[in-house]
């Protein structure tokens, strides 16, 4: 099973969310968590979203799309989407190979989303939840 998660700095607010997966497949990002920044609370709600993460759900109508991303706008304390998106940064967070692999993430803007810079992408062994938090902190500062 998948167990996968992303963190946002959006409005000043550091946002943690487990990304589960639906029966087509596709990763969705739910149920966010607002943290402060310090690592033991950031190692914690990473800790919490890789095991929320490992589930299927039922792939959500179309007619659920619209309104999707609200609980991460209300988390960041925005009204819409681009204004969450307008200086927001992002990291993935997955646990490949028994380890804690932290991906930072290119804005493109509210229209493109998110793009992974995988040649910067840092691993850190399971249980390290502490390294892997200083560099997700590092990473959205």
């Amino acid at each position: 099973m998948v167990q996968s998660a992303v963190a946002y700095f959006a409005n000043g607010k550091i946002i943690v969310a487990p990304v589960v997966r639906t029966t087509t497949g596709l990763g969705l990002e739910v149920d966010p968590s607002v943290y402060a920044p310090i690592p033991a609370e950031i190692a914690l709600g990473m800790k919490e979203a890789l095991v929320k993460s490992a589930v299927v759900v039922e792939h959500p109508p179309q007619s659920e799309w619209k309104n999707f991303f609200k609980p991460f706008q209300d988390a960041a304390g925005v009204r819409s989407h681009a204004a969450f998106m307008k200086a927001a940064q992002r990291v993935s967070i997955r646990v490949v190979d028994n380890q804690i692999k932290i991906t930072p993430q290119r804005n493109l803007g509210s229209k493109e989303g998110f793009e992974p810079i995988a040649d910067a992408a840092l691993f850190f062994p399971i249980g390290d939840e502490h390294g892997a938090a200083l560099a997700v902190l590092q990473l959205l500062s």
